[in-house]
C-alpha cells in the first residue's frame, strides 16, 4: 500500500497500460498459435488425401506399372498437380478417384476391389491355410494312431494260439 501511495498518478496509469498491453500481446500470440495449429492440421489432412490418391492410382504414362507417387515421369508430376488443384477446389478423394478411373480405366486402380474374380484372390489364402491345417491335422492324427497301435499288443489272439502259448509255458516251467 505504501508503494501505491508513493507512486504518482502518471506512474500508475503507465503501469496499468503496460499490464493491459501485455495481456493484449499474449492473447494475439495465442490466437496466432491456434491459427497456425489449425493451418497445420488442415495441411496435414490435405497432404494425407493427396498421398492416398497418389498411392492408390497407377500412372498412365506407359512406363513400368507404378503408382503416381513412385513414377518419376512428367505425366505423374502433371497428375499430382491436377490432384492438388482438385483438392484445393474442394473435391473429395472419392470424386477425384472416380473421375481418374473413368478417364483412364479401372485397370489403373492400384487397390483391388473385393468383387468378381478379385474376390477369389481375397478368399484363396484363407482356403489354402485351412487346407494346410487340415493336412497337418490328418498327418499328426495318423502318426499318433500308428504310435498307439505299435505300442499296444494285438488283443485279438486266437484261442488255439493262446492254448499253445500256455502249454509251451508249462513245459518250460517243468523243465526248470
Amino acid at each position: 500500500m505504501k508503494i501505491l501511495n508513493s507512486l504518482s498518478t502518471e506512474n500508475i496509469c503507465l503501469l496499468l497500460l503496460v499490464i493491459v498491453t501485455s495481456f493484449i500481446f499474449i492473447s494475439i500470440v495465442t490466437a496466432q498459435a491456434q491459427t497456425a495449429d489449425s493451418d497445420t492440421s488442415k495441411n496435414f489432412e490435405f497432404e494425407s488425401q493427396l498421398e492416398e490418391l497418389l498411392t492408390t492410382l497407377y500412372c498412365p504414362c506407359g512406363c513400368v506399372r507404378e503408382t503416381n507417387k513412385a513414377c518419376v515421369c512428367g505425366t505423374a508430376q502433371a497428375i499430382e498437380a491436377s490432384f492438388r488443384d482438385a483438392l484445393a477446389e474442394g473435391q473429395t478423394v472419392e470424386e477425384i478417384r472416380t473421375l481418374y478411373l473413368k478417364t483412364y480405366g479401372s485397370e489403373f486402380s492400384a487397390v483391388m476391389k473385393a468383387e468378381g474374380v478379385n474376390l477369389f484372390a481375397y478368399i484363396m489364402p484363407v482356403v489354402i491355410l485351412i487346407a494346410i491345417g487340415g493336412v497337418i491335422y490328418l498327418v499328426r492324427h495318423q502318426s499318433r494312431s500308428n504310435d498307439i497301435s505299435s505300442t499296444q499288443p494285438d488283443q485279438q489272439i486266437s484261442d488255439e494260439l493262446q492254448q499253445q502259448v500256455e502249454s509251451e509255458l508249462e513245459k518250460y516251467k517243468e523243465q526248470n
